[in-house]
């Protein structure tokens, strides 16, 4: 497929369709197909040039990540339920009356409402591939919650999102932050090769980075990073879940 290495040298998604044609994922919300009966693609050959050297440059001139983009391949469908640190907030009611931010929402399409309906005052995503309007940080909120985003991408990205997640909360602001335990990285994936403090992963067509954290591991992580002092609220199997407040 024209492009192909290239795309995945800037992170992008590349993933087969039941009826052999192709989509490819940039990041900013951007989806391209290439139909493979006619060995062409929909969208003018031209304009995904262009699209990709642009990323491919702010990549050079680390403006771009391109683990940021392909962390669409690490999000999960939840088409009849919502992942487990979201119905837990939910069914504790831990956010009521607070206006959240939703880093990193992926796929988990049912977390909004379900957060509205436990008594959230309002609720705001962002996620670089699925909703991509960085205008909503530019405010601070009650509350940020990032479930599985922080051990999808190496520690100078890492950094960049934890400098997001403390400037986007108020004082006394509170983040729920979830992260992949040491088991199932090591063992759901093929490990392609150990990459900075975590793996390189074949993910489809394109390489991931995946990192697993002991709940010490990242208590300490997020204690040198951020300060304060986090707190463990419960593992969902070998995931930690922690909470951390904004002092």
């Amino acid at each position: 497929m024209k492009l192909s290495q290239k795309m995945l040298k800037a992170g992008w998604s590349i993933t087969k369709e039941k009826d052999g044609n192709f989509c490819v994922y940039a990041s900013d919300g951007i989806k391209y197909t290439y139909l493979t009966a006619t060995d062409s693609w929909i969208e003018p050959v031209e304009e995904i040039e262009a699209e990709l050297d642009r990323q491919l440059k702010e990549i050079s001139e680390n403006k771009r990540s391109p683990f940021i983009s392909a962390s669409r391949m690490t999000s999960l469908y939840h088409s009849k339920n919502a992942s487990q640190p979201i119905k837990l907030l939910c069914e504790k009611r831990l956010l009521q009356g607070k206006s959240v931010l939703h880093l990193g929402t992926g796929l988990d399409n049912l977390a909004k409402q379900l957060l509205i309906e436990s008594g959230c005052a309002e609720v705001a995503d962002y996620d670089p591939n699925f909703y991509p309007d960085t205008s909503v940080l530019e405010r601070q909120y009650g509350a940020v919650i990032a479930n599985y985003v922080l051990n999808i991408v190496p520690l100078d990205d890492r950094k960049d999102i934890y400098k997001l997640i403390k400037d986007a909360l108020k004082k006394n602001g509170i983040a729920y932050l979830t992260v992949q335990g040491i088991w199932p990285v090591k063992n759901k994936y093929k490990i392609i090769k150990e990459y900075e403090d975590g793996y390189l992963i074949k993910t489809g067509y394109n390489t991931t980075f995946r990192k697993g954290y002991s709940k010490e591991e990242f208590l300490k992580e997020i204690k040198q990073i951020l300060g304060g002092n986090p707190r463990l609220i419960t593992m969902f199997y070998s995931n930690p879940f922690v909470q951390w407040v904004k002092q």
